[in-house]
């Protein structure tokens, strides 16, 4: 049975989260791309760092995803993965998404 950890993480959910939107243009054969590359506008944003600090308080360690970024399939009994999403109006927010894996 897999670990319940919304109730410790919830109250993070719609909060912001600056993320740097970059557009790059690729080449994959023949074909040209444009993909947008994310990333954290601030790796030592408050709020990634007061989640990372009650997932630790709690005996978890946290793990932050987001649209575009790549992760290990592994699956950590003591992870947290804390998922970013981006809003119709273009701001990137904590979602209500919360896992252990």
């Amino acid at each position: 049975m897999r670990r319940d950890v919304s109730g410790i993480f919830n109250k993070f959910a719609g909060r912001e989260v600056p993320m740097h939107e970059e557009t790059k243009t690729m080449r994959i054969g023949c074909v040209i791309k444009k993909l947008t590359a994310v990333s954290l506008a601030d790796p030592a944003d408050p709020t990634l760092k007061e989640m990372s600090d009650e997932a630790r308080k709690n005996g978890l360690q946290l793990r932050v995803l987001w649209p575009g970024k790549g992760y290990t399939d592994d699956y950590v009994r003591t992870r947290v993965n804390a998922h970013i999403e981006k809003g119709t109006d273009g701001k990137y927010r904590v979602s209500r998404k919360f896992d252990i894996g």
